[in-house]
């Protein structure tokens, strides 16, 4: 089945309690030793449009990662728009796109390879257990091989990025699972790492692109039906401020399974939801939220935070075993551990729960060569070794973890959302490329292509058009709209972080053990309850003091109810999601529908 596309109207890591307490007291330092007066009558502040339109004649884009750069760096190169670029982190490579591990689709060009565009296509419709929208699908397996040409190896004022190749010199393709060919790029396995680095220092470098760190956005801000700019809060000062622009804003800050007790994502406020959040309260469409995918194989560590173990490690040969060194991963699915992420994902579910007493479920890769091992996984042998292990000597405790979001906010091929002037991109955006489950390495393509699609529209004469009526409705706001606010007291941030701490662990809890991996109608039920409640806590306590711990609490109880209400109203089991409201179960179904 291919689906049409549709629009369906309607990450913070436990930080420490006292990293905003610190950051207050810096803050006030800093202001008296400067013999600043902190305003305390907010409400005669206001902000004005005057002497500030050419500031506002620009391209906001939230988000640092893959999606966002490509958006801003052809905006500014090819249409020569101004673009300020907010990101959460001190540096732009504190975004979930630094931790993709295995690489990303490119093209083989090799006759002997069988690759194409429609072998591509066919794979991502496979994967996405046949709900993928095909004009999503076709766009990326199209374009893909031209816009990495054009952003990640071209350089000048782009990326270019020093992927691995083969001793002629020629680019090196490895395969990975589901992949009719090898096709993926790769960086040892660090290629997120070494394409963010280069894409962000390129977009730092451009002379029309400006760099705002330390920023969260909290709110979108709209006028007669057009985003005009987004409400935000700075990490470091604690202040809550607002950005304008006309030329549109793109939401790009990534997905939200951290969310989730157990996830692959790395600490920090990337994946809590936040893109998702700002859409869902500003009343834009989202899609497809229920199709959360997660990854098969993790680290399995007691009492550690869950460690990607990539999905090049089965592509190269790693062989899932039980306890007693028994392969499974054909007892669920033909293609073993090559089959799709969501039905690899239950079978090592299902496999782990057959032992009470000792881990049951591991990754075996040992029958390769220590040395091309240890070469083509560095930075996982890194981690291991912290840990006494090896991937040439010894069998991995593995256990599945959320890793990435299928659905998002609902957008068109242009990254265009139901609100006029807000645009979606990335793992924030629900194109319809994924379906139901997601293809090995499309990720940091679809960011590529998507991004760089958002940039084209804003360039285009409809964007034009867009930013005269953006300009328009800006000037209805002049003079009426709260500006720059003071941080809140310090008796009151200690509390708020406290309290937001031990409310995100509840989110986390309530997502994992609900609307995880295998659902029930029950379970969804309660944690709708659960989270209908805390999201109401959360508004309050984000209200009497915004702070780091309170945007990311309310953005993540935001996002989680409506990751539980999607569930709840799709009962039909398909890729990522899957209800079991009887004892057994089986993936035929899945088996069926990526064959």
């Amino acid at each position: 089945m291919i689906r049409t596309l549709a629009f369906n109207k309607p990450a913070l890591h436990r930080t420490s309690v006292h990293s905003s307490i610190l950051r207050y007291r810096s803050f006030v330092l800093k202001s008296s030793c400067n013999q600043c007066e902190l305003q305390t009558d907010v409400s005669r502040r206001t902000f004005s449009t005057r002497n500030a339109d050419a500031k506002n004649d620009r391209l906001l884009v939230v988000g640092s990662g893959v999606a966002g750069s490509a958006a801003a760096l052809i905006a500014a190169e090819t249409y020569k728009i101004p673009v300020t670029l907010l990101f959460a982190g001190s540096i732009p490579q504190d975004c979930n796109s630094n931790w993709a591990q295995g690489g990303i689709i490119y093209r083989n060009y090799d006759p002997e390879s069988g690759d194409s565009a429609a072998s591509l296509a066919r794979d991502i419709h496979r994967a996405g257990a046949g709900l993928c929208i095909d004009q999503a699908v076709q766009k990326v397996s199209e374009e893909g091989p031209s816009r990495v040409r054009e952003l990640l190896l071209t350089g000048g004022p782009f990326a270019k990025v020093p992927f691995d190749r083969k001793p002629d010199g020629e680019l090196s393709l490895c395969l990975e699972a589901s992949h009719a060919a090898p096709r993926i790029l790769h960086y040892a396995d660090h290629t997120g790492m070494i394409i963010t680095k280069h894409i962000t220092q390129a977009a730092a470098s451009h002379p029309l692109i400006t760099m705002q760190p330390q920023t969260l956005v909290t709110d979108i801000i709209s006028e007669d039906d057009i985003c005009v700019g987004v409400k935000t809060f700075n990490r470091e000062s604690l202040e809550t401020d607002v950005e304008f622009a006309t030329r549109g804003t793109v939401l790009a800050s990534g997905g939200l399974a951290g969310i989730y007790q157990h996830s692959t994502n790395p600490a920090g406020f990337n994946a809590l939801g936040s893109s998702v959040a700002l859409a869902s309260r500003a009343g834009v469409a989202t899609n497809d939220l229920e199709y959360v995918q997660f990854h098969p194989t993790s680290l399995y560590i007691p009492n550690e935070a869950r460690f990607l173990l990539s999905e090049a490690m089965r592509g190269e040969g790693a062989i899932l075993r039980d306890a007693a060194g028994r392969a499974f991963a054909k007892d669920f699915h033909p293609d073993g551990e090559l089959a799709p992420r969501d039905i690899v994902a239950r079978g090592v579910f299902e496999e782990s729960k057959k032992s009470d007493s000792r881990h049951n479920v591991f990754l075996d890769i040992t029958h390769r060569d220590s040395d091309w091992l240890h070469a083509r996984f560095p930075s996982i042998q890194a981690h291991l070794s912290q840990h006494g292990l090896d991937l040439a000597k010894d069998q991995l405790p593995v256990i599945p973890a959320a890793h990435y979001t299928c659905g998002g906010i609902a957008s068109d091929m242009s990254g265009q959302t139901s609100l006029k002037g807000l645009f979606a991109a990335g793992e924030a955006a629900r194109t319809g490329l994924h379906g139901g489950n997601r293809l090995a390495s499309t990720s940091l393509l679809e960011g590529l292509v998507f991004g760089a699609s958002v940039a084209d529209f804003v360039g285009s004469e409809q964007g034009k058009e867009l930013h005269l009526q953006s300009e328009e409705s800006l000037q209805r706001l002049r003079g009426n709209y709260p500006g720059k606010m003071p941080a809140p007291e310090s008796v009151l941030v200690e509390k708020a972080a406290k309290r937001a701490v031990q409310m995100l662990g509840e989110v986390r809890r309530v997502m994992w053990d609900s609307v995880g991996l295998v659902r029930t109608t029950a379970g969804l039920s309660a944690a709708l309850d659960s989270l209908a409640s805390i999201q109401e806590e959360a508004s309050e306590l984000h209200a009497s003091c915004p702070i780091e711990e309170t945007v990311g609490l309310r953005d993540a109880a935001c996002a989680g109810k409506a990751v539980a209400a999607a569930a709840m109203a799709n009962k039909q089991s398909a890729g990522a999601h899957f209800i079991n409201d009887s004892e057994e179960y089986s993936d035929d179904e899945d088996v069926i529908a990526a064959r």
